[in-house]
Order: structure tokens, then C-alpha cells, then sequence
């Protein structure tokens, strides 16, 4: 995430003065002084950080796409980009090694930048998009209790670690406790927060018959549950 801040903030940096100055001469809004021929050059170095630096993700990804006999996202916006810088180039480069040839007046190096900084922003906001899903996923997984009360054939209670409680097993959840299974509820009556699951800040009434589900919480009533999905398999 870091990374990919950084390469668009340096694209922001160099593309926002090179889109007004560009867009400002194209309307009319500058003085003659900004068609000389320095400005060009101007708008060169001003596009040059932008498309080798933020826009270096692109062309990384797109050789590896290409070498994999494959086009991505990646291709389009270096290609896309890289024709309108490289022919920019071209129309300031090529009067001054073969004077009396012109192959254009206008250059290109604002669309091309644009091109790479406002895609930038759409993989920034996507990385860290991805960054507050594992975060929460991640924060998902520490509710699961760690513990299950299990009764064992005996009929007693017995405390082992949740991960070792298996199908069919009848496990006890005490008020205030996470739920370490999905299960049914084969005994007692509670309201079970499954905000976690569903968004929902309402706790639901369960009874015996009902479906519940691994880490939602018990509210204030005692339940015993039989497993139906263990670890992995768990809602």
C-alpha cells in the first residue's frame, strides 16, 4: 500500500501542473509565450517521472502478462499511454535530427499521464480495499473462542481446545461466550449476536431446532449445541 501511495502522489505531483499548463495553452488562457518550443520540453520532463516512475507498475505487469502469451489491464495502459508519450517525443525530437520534417505540432504527454495517474488511483484504492478486508478477516478469526465445553460420553463437562471438537459432538455455551461451532441447538433458549456475520447489531432469539453459527455470541441464556461444522467448515 505504501508503495503504490507513493508512486501516485509523485503522479499527482507532476501530472496536475502538466494537465493545467497544457489544457491552459490549449484554450488560450497563457500568453504567446506558451507555445514557445521550451515548453514542449517542459511538459517532456514534467511526463517523464510519471511514465517510468508511477506508471513503471504497468509496464512490469504487462511484460509478465505478454511473456505469459496474455493481455491485462497492465498491456492497455502501457500501451495506451506509452503511444501517446512516445509520439510526443517524436513530434519534439524529430525536427531537431531531421530538420525540415515534422510529423506534428500538438504533443500528447498530458493525456498520457492522465492515463497512468487516475488508473494508479483506481489500484491504490483497490490495495487498500484488499489491505481492510484481510484486516478484517484477520480480526474475524481471533473471535473464534479457542476453548469448547464438550460433554463427553459420560455426560460430563470437559474443557478442550476448539479446534479438536468434531461432528456430532454436544458442546455447552455459557452467556458471554463465542460460539466455537456451527451447530444446531439441541437444548436451552438465548439471543445470539450475529453482527459478525450479517451486519446485523440485533441479537436473534434461538431456541432448540435452530441453526447457529461459529463465533457469534451468546447473549445471556445457556445453550448446548451439536456440532454440524467444525473448523474450516464453519460458516
Amino acid at each position: 500500500v505504501r508503495r503504490e501511495r507513493i508512486a501516485f502522489w509523485v503522479g499527482v505531483g507532476f501530472t496536475v501542473p502538466l494537465f493545467v499548463l497544457s489544457m491552459s495553452r490549449d484554450f488560450g488562457l497563457v500568453g504567446a509565450w506558451a507555445h514557445q518550443p521550451w515548453v514542449n520540453w517542459l511538459f517532456l520532463a514534467l511526463a517523464l517521472p510519471v511514465q517510468f516512475f508511477t506508471g513503471l507498475g504497468f509496464y512490469i505487469g504487462g511484460f509478465k502478462s505478454l511473456r505469459n502469451r496474455s493481455a491485462n489491464m497492465d498491456v492497455l495502459v502501457a500501451m495506451g499511454s506509452s503511444v501517446a508519450f512516445f509520439y510526443s517525443l517524436a513530434v519534439i525530437v524529430v525536427p531537431l535530427i531531421a530538420p525540415g520534417i515534422s510529423i506534428g505540432e500538438h504533443v500528447y504527454f498530458e493525456t498520457a499521464a492522465m492515463i497512468i495517474t487516475l488508473i494508479k488511483l483506481g489500484k491504490m484504492l483497490e490495495v487498500m480495499a484488499k489491505g481492510r478486508t484481510s484486516a478484517a478477516i484477520r480480526k474475524l478469526m481471533d473471535l473464534a473462542p479457542k476453548i469448547a465445553h464438550v460433554i463427553d460420553k459420560d455426560g460430563n463437562e470437559k474443557d478442550v481446545p476448539a479446534d479438536q471438537v468434531r461432528r456430532g459432538d454436544v458442546v455447552i455455551v455459557k452467556p458471554g461466550e463465542a460460539i466455537p461451532v456451527d451447530g444446531e441447538v439441541i437444548g436451552g433458549e438465548s439471543s445470539v449476536n450475529e453482527s459478525m456475520l450479517t451486519g446485523e447489531s440485533i441479537p436473534v432469539d434461538k431456541k432448540e431446532g435452530d441453526e447457529i453459527f461459529g463465533a457469534t455470541v451468546n447473549q445471556q441464556g445457556l445453550l448446548k449445541v451439536k456440532a454440524t461444522g467444525v473448523g474450516s467448515e464453519t460458516a
